[in-house]
């Protein structure tokens, strides 16, 4: 689950709208910081292997998963911010009949 840890525990959450984005609010028991990168704590396969870029996600506490490549955050405090951008290549394989 995104931002948890040992001693770090989601308290609430809400999923918004906002310009035809989903966002997700995620207040936690303390001070988050904003996700950067993807270390291999969060994508590292269990057998030791990598797990390739198209494969990443993080997942929500609804249980929906956001693709890495589509996650942008905003931390503040014990609150983060995680918006869903689809890529363009997302966008374009919507709209072409291939």
């Amino acid at each position: 689950m995104i931002g948890t840890n040992e001693t770090r525990e989601i308290v609430d959450w809400r999923k918004t709208t906002e310009d035809g984005q989903t966002v997700y609010e995620i207040e936690y028991s303390e001070p988050v910081p904003e996700p950067t990168g993807r270390s291999k704590a969060l994508f590292g396969a269990g057998s030791g292997g990598t797990v390739p870029a198209g494969e990443q996600f993080f997942e929500m506490p609804d249980g929906e998963r956001i693709p890495a490549t589509e996650a942008v955050f905003d931390a503040e405090g014990t609150t983060l911010r995680v918006r869903h951008e689809p890529s363009v290549v997302a966008r374009l394989r919507r709209y072409l009949p291939w």
